[in-house]
């Protein structure tokens, strides 16, 4: 919290900023066969909340693609979303040519660079976000802008709902409190790698959280989704892991229910370091609720470990040492 949370006190008016300039994009969801949502890091991962949030409520293959290739599926009746705070990830312009190319109805999310440009020159839908801040402290935008885009396609008004989510989110106060709580019981072994055991719906927000403890806190952190990793991650819970766990479950399913309840037995034997946050219902409000605290939990652990989070020196080498290429 010594360097960005600044930057991540802003989430409440990034989503009211969303709100104010979001303007419907009058696509057809009928003309459409599939939807793609690109982006890399901080950018992309609203792509990945968002498919899972809406997974089992629109009738249309959902794909995320971190990569500079798009499926070759993709055409005309492709919705392709484009994500990029900075306007010039590569990967994300490379497979923003790719379906200029092939005829795809697009739209871009983005606060300007090469991305905008080429979307205004081929006079494609833009959805500008503020500038100014690390990328990864920027989802607050990008994240709203996509849901509004899905409910548009759904002929639903939420409007109200995040404007409501806004008001939620902004005492950071309290977010700070619940999370030095929760970064208290992980002390002992706080320099130790993050594990988020999770279900499909939520993956993207525990892909979001091991993001965000990579860049901000320094350490290692990883995703077991259930019920899949219940058919090989187990196999290697024989001794205790010198890891801290953190569950996360929309009890969507019962069966996956059962399947959390086995794995918390198995790693109590060996007095793991885990805890379950507590998740009140499937809500929009309680999704942006849990990741705007797990945002603030990254702080907290990067705090305890002294990390400068707002530094990402390795990841500037690679853009310079790409750009020498």
């Amino acid at each position: 919290m010594k360097h960005i949370s600044q930057e991540l006190k802003q989430f409440s008016k990034q989503i009211k900023f969303a709100l104010d300039n979001y303007k419907p994009h009058g696509i057809d969801k009928s003309k459409l066969s599939n939807i793609i949502i690109c982006g890399m890091g901080g950018s992309g991962i609203a792509g990945r909340i968002v498919k899972g949030y809406f997974n089992d409520k629109i009738d249309l293959p959902v794909e995320v693609v971190n990569d500079y290739n798009l499926p070759r599926y993709v055409g005309s009746k492709t919705l392709a979303i484009f994500c990029s705070y900075s306007g010039n990830t590569e990967e994300t312009i490379a497979a923003y040519k790719v379906a200029q190319e092939k005829g795809c109805q697009i739209i871009v999310i983005t606060c300007g660079g090469e991305l905008q440009k080429m979307a205004e020159h081929y006079g494609h839908l833009v959805y500008n976000v503020e500038g100014g801040l690390q990328p990864r402290m920027a989802l607050g935008s990008p994240l709203t802008y996509l849901f509004l885009v899905f409910f548009d396609l759904l002929g639903q008004y939420k409007n109200a709902d995040i404007q409501k989510i806004a008001e939620f989110v902004v005492n950071s106060d309290d977010y700070i409190v619940q999370t030095s709580e929760i970064v208290a019981r992980f002390e002992p072994s706080i320099r130790s790698k993050f594990v988020i055991i999770t279900d499909t719906f939520f993956e993207g927000v525990a892909t979001r959280f091991a993001q965000q403890i990579q860049e901000n806190a320094k350490l290692e952190a990883f995703v077991h989704v259930l019920p899949e990793a219940n058919h090989n991650v187990i196999e290697s819970y024989y001794n205790k892991p010198e890891t801290n766990f953190i569950f996360l479950n929309s009890r969507n399913n019962h069966r996956t229910n059962l399947r959390f309840a086995f794995v918390k037995e198995l790693l109590n034997k060996f007095d793991a370091s885990m805890m379950e946050l507590l998740v009140k219902d499937n809500s929009l409000n309680t999704l942006f609720h849990i990741i705007y605290q797990l945002d603030w939990l990254s702080l907290q652990v990067a705090d305890k470990t002294a990390a400068v989070s707002n530094q990402i020196a390795n990841i500037n080498a690679l853009k310079d040492f790409l750009s020498k290429q």
